[in-house]
């Protein structure tokens, strides 16, 4: 056999690159998720990954980088959750649907309860760094959802999109924030997010 025939080809070396990338990330989620950011260590990551500490560092500069790549893709699948769905063709059954979603997303993620552990000023300072970007598109969206449910006359002729939309999203933002932080003052039960629901619906429909 040929150098050539035994050595892998750019494309397979590209896939087994991205392949430890994603075990790193795997492990990484599972680790800060159990332990917070504190308790997880680059070593253990490793360990779970199946990579030396080395290796690991290749992709990553350190924990802190390899952490805040995490919580970026935390916060884009949190944000795909969130888009309507295909049969939710009602502009009201696709704003329910975008909160309900969003809140079920933050009870169920194990790395968003667990990262408040530590540091929970510096935690949530991080989810909203991470979240930024994501605001106006978030916002421009349910703007989007009610200027075609006014259109449709589903929702009030006269209803001030600009401003709906911001305590939409608002409503959405914090209940979802009530969901992975779960302080006993401020509950995100089943009975309050349904009461949120019919706030928008009485607050926006024709």
């Amino acid at each position: 056999m040929t150098e050539s025939a035994r050595a892998p080809g750019p494309g397979r070396r590209r896939e087994a690159s991205e392949e430890r990338r994603t075990r790193i990330l795997e492990a990484a989620r599972d680790c800060f998720g159990e332990l917070g950011f504190a308790g997880a260590t680059v070593g253990e990551i490793a360990r779970r990954a199946g990579v030396s500490n080395g290796l690991l560092y290749q992709f990553f500069r350190n924990k802190e980088h390899l952490f805040e790549v995490v919580l970026e893709e935390i916060i884009r699948d949190w944000v795909r959750e969130m888009v309507p769905r295909d049969d939710d063709v009602a502009a009201l059954d696709a704003l329910e649907g975008m909160l309900r979603r969003s809140v079920a997303f933050c009870r169920t993620h194990p790395l968003l309860p667990a990262l408040l552990v530590d540091d929970q000023d510096l935690q949530l300072s991080r989810i909203r760094g991470a979240s930024r970007d994501r605001v106006q598109p978030h916002r421009d969206l349910v703007a989007s959802i009610l200027r075609r449910g006014v259109e449709s006359g589903e929702l009030r002729a006269d209803l001030d999109v600009t401003g709906a939309a911001d305590v939409i999203c608002q409503l959405q933002s914090d209940y979802s924030g009530r969901a992975y932080r779960r302080e006993p003052g401020f509950p995100d039960s089943d009975d309050i997010i349904d009461a949120a629901v019919d706030l928008i619906r009485h607050a926006v429909r024709a």
